[in-house]
């Protein structure tokens, strides 16, 4: 597979060891990995390998299209894009409580029509061959209920599946396999970069499984969302305490999160600017490798 030839390629040109970046799932919020983006380029840390969920994937891929700072651009226009309402990803929310469109007939609340399309139009690359830097994303098989991953073949069908998040996107078949959002297994798949042999991980995560309080949690769908959460937290907080010893991991840091609805994608510019200044900071007070 030309995945697997090019990181052969790289442990015999580099000596075995590989700095991944790993870029978590995070629906809305991944305009915060934008402002990540950015500041790893502007300290010129560059990739071996590149490891996305759901938008995570998104971005992932985006980057690896292009990683240096046109790309970052590119995802900063795709992000305003969608701060400004083009397109308008989920078009029912403004005149719909988010209640009544969970309960309305049908697998999704929404198609993935408009979101396939801002991807072919801003993806330069329409195959995982044609990306510069190795990338790997991950989709949930629903029916093996285990994880499934891309690292071949078509582009955008992958990206999709990783990013069809149950309820609101339909799930992606891709032969024979119903295929879901890549976060219902694993939002933050580190262990695969470890897989692959990454020695220094740089964590793109959203920050949106950082501590929070129960303490606003006064309808049953906040109680149910925050017991979501403390799932996921927990394999985060799990998958991170089983690292090797020999793996370096740099988290970088999001920066203040708003309180946003799933479909509010308005404060891009916002998360952008904030995980810019927080992510350069830290990794100015970074020990050299």
């Amino acid at each position: 597979m030309v995945f697997e030839r090019l990181l052969d390629s790289l442990r015999q040109l580099r000596g075995a060891p590989l700095t991944a970046f790993v870029l978590s799932g995070g629906g809305n919020l991944g305009a915060v990995q934008v402002g990540m983006l950015r500041a790893l380029v502007e300290h010129e840390i560059k990739p071996d390998l590149i490891v996305g969920c759901s938008v995570g994937a998104i971005n992932g891929a985006s980057f690896a299209a292009r990683p240096d700072l046109e790309g970052v651009r590119r995802l900063e226009r795709i992000w305003t894009r969608m701060a400004d309402g083009d397109p308008d990803i989920m078009p029912n929310r403004r005149f719909m409580p988010v209640a009544v469109q969970m309960g309305r007939k049908g697998s999704s609340v929404y198609t993935q029509d408009r979101l396939r399309q801002l991807i072919e139009d801003e993806m330069i690359a329409r195959s995982f061959a044609d990306l510069e830097v190795p990338f790997a994303c991950i989709a949930t098989d629903l029916d093996q209920a285990s994880e499934y991953w891309f690292d071949d073949g078509e582009l955008i069908p992958a990206l999709l599946a990783s990013s069809a998040l149950p309820g609101v996107f339909p799930p992606v078949t891709l032969d024979g396999r119903r295929l879901f959002d890549g976060g219902v297994v694993n939002e933050v798949p580190v262990h695969r970069a470890v897989a692959l042999g990454a020695t220094t991980i740089y964590l793109l995560h959203v920050g949106h499984l950082d501590d929070r309080a129960m303490d606003d949690a006064d309808r049953p769908f906040d109680v149910l969302a925050h017991a979501y959460w403390t799932a996921r937290a927990n394999r985060l907080d799990d998958e991170l305490s089983r690292l090797p010893s020999n793996v370096v991991l740099h988290r970088l840091p999001a920066g203040e999160i708003p309180r946003l609805r799933f479909d509010d994608f308005s404060k891009g510019r916002e998360l952008m600017d904030r995980a810019h200044l927080s992510s350069f900071a830290s990794l100015s007070l970074r020990s050299p490798d």
